[in-house]
């Protein structure tokens, strides 16, 4: 097994961090791998923004915590107590980024130009530019990839988190970033827990031949 597949397979979301501050000088290093992503006709879109401040964070938490009630006032039928257990999962498994070392927002600039689809739109050739989010979603995964693998290599670990996000709908509003379009928060820091190898669907059920 080559160093780049035991990096890999290694790799796990972390939840529980040490309390220790990232090095900025590394956290620029993922950074800068995550500048190294294909973009559509090199775009360049992805932004990564760093959420250091005390109050953004607790506006963000309080927005989460009514997100969280406004869902569970919305279940009201007995038969839909699960929905309310996932619900509840949700939110409990949102709290610790707010503890994270490190909390980031990362998206896409509104204000991007380029791509196939857009540079169509924008002459009047087609009438709906569909591929363009679909494309900078794309690209944002790719960017976190390298993000979160260059982070890995030097020991510091990762989580996505994409549910806060349906908690919190005017996240961009909160943070003060209204040029960026919001994808998911990140979490970075050095690991204190070792969380066990999850079972991944065998090759056969994820790729085929056409």
């Amino acid at each position: 097994m080559s160093d780049f597949d035991d990096l890999i397979k290694k790799r796990r979301s972390i939840r529980k961090y040490k309390p220790d501050l990232l090095p900025a000088e590394l956290i620029e290093k993922m950074i800068f791998a995550a500048t190294l992503a294909p973009s559509p006709s090199n775009t360049q879109p992805v932004r990564f923004i760093r959420i250091s401040s005390a109050k953004i964070k607790e506006k963000l938490h309080q927005a989460l915590i009514n997100g969280h009630k406004k869902f569970l006032a919305a279940v009201t039928k007995p038969e839909t107590k699960k929905l309310k257990a996932k619900i509840n999962a949700y939110r409990r498994f949102s709290e610790f980024m707010f503890k994270a070392p490190a909390l980031f927002a990362v998206g896409y600039a509104r204000d991007v130009t380029g791509g196939f689809s857009k540079t169509l739109f924008d002459a009047g050739i087609i009438s709906e530019d569909k591929r363009s989010t679909i494309n900078y979603d794309i690209t944002t995964g790719l960017c976190l990839k390298n993000f979160i693998l260059k982070g890995e290599d030097m020991g510091i670990s990762s989580c996505i988190l994409t549910g806060p996000l349906v908690f919190i709908p005017n996240a961009e509003e909160i943070c003060g970033i209204d040029d960026i379009c919001i994808r998911c928060f990140l979490t970075a820091g050095f690991p204190d827990e070792k969380p066990g190898f999850i079972e991944r669907k065998k090759i056969s059920e994820l790729y085929r031949s056409v």
